[in-house]
């Protein structure tokens, strides 16, 4: 098994399982995601995620309206290291030009209308794109968009049955889908039982005292459902979408050059 080399500031443990698991694989298996701001009120932004995803976060989102360019690349080179030490999924949001040059695994698209098809453009052939949809007639476009990978509805139980019955997250043929917007440990249960298997969450563990455990409360939870027959089919077929690939593809490209010399990777 050939192992792509890297800065040694990158360096992490893999195991032959997790070194063959491409970007698309660790998508269909991915159950917790979690959006967070570069956390400058508090300055720890590396042992926020680090904890978070110890705990089980799967994919790891920046979204920070106050960034500029090479903030954002800062703080998501950040994200990169912890999320690369989990095989954890980091996406970028919104803007498919720093997506582009940070040379991103994944792309999250806002419910603005904006075309997947042409975001992809700027993006290595193995990324993944996002999109978030506010209604049925959202959830029904980017089901039927073969550009768009997955998909962010709302968490209220409307949404979350409409979109189960149109793409039921038991069936392997199904994009896989998050339901978002304040669910809490308490309300997860109400989630899940509408037909979620999948969840998107922020202040639930930006705002906890212990972000692992309040992590791995979400991820116990989350395995229980997942571990219904129905589901492990879905996993065997993760396995089964593509071909098992080595580290270049789970870590396909470094972060391009910045223009000043700094790397943002």
């Amino acid at each position: 098994m050939h192992f792509l080399a890297r800065p040694a500031g990158n360096l992490h443990m893999l195991t032959p399982v997790t070194a063959l698991m491409g970007i698309d694989t660790r998508l269909k298996l991915a159950r917790l995601y979690l959006v967070t701001d570069a956390r400058a009120a508090t300055g720890d932004l590396a042992p926020f995620a680090s904890a978070a995803l110890a705990g089980g976060v799967d994919m790891i989102q920046l979204a920070d309206a106050d960034l500029d360019t090479r903030a954002e690349l800062d703080a998501l080179a950040t994200l990169r290291t912890a999320a690369q030490q989990h095989q954890a999924l980091l996406a970028t949001f919104g803007n498919p030009d720093i997506a582009g040059e940070f040379a991103a695994d994944v792309l999250h698209l806002p419910d603005d209308g904006s075309d997947a098809k042409k975001a992809r453009r700027s993006l290595h052939q193995f990324a993944v794109v996002g999109r978030s949809c506010r209604d049925a007639d959202d959830i029904a476009r980017a089901l039927a968009d073969e550009a768009v990978d997955y998909l962010v509805v709302n968490a209220d139980i409307t949404a979350i049955e409409y979109t189960a019955q149109l793409a039921p997250p038991a069936d392997p043929e199904s994009k896989p889908w998050f339901a978002a917007g304040g669910i809490t440990l308490d309300y997860l249960d109400v989630v899940l039982e509408a037909g979620a298997r999948r969840v998107m969450v922020s202040r639930a563990l930006s705002r906890a005292k212990d972000p692992q455990q309040a992590a791995a409360a979400f991820r116990a939870k989350l395995q229980e459902v997942w571990h219904d027959p129905a589901m492990e089919a879905v996993t065997m077929s993760a396995f089964k979408s593509g071909p098992l690939v080595g580290d270049a593809e789970a870590f396909p490209y470094p972060p391009k050059p910045r223009d000043d010399g700094l790397s943002i990777g």
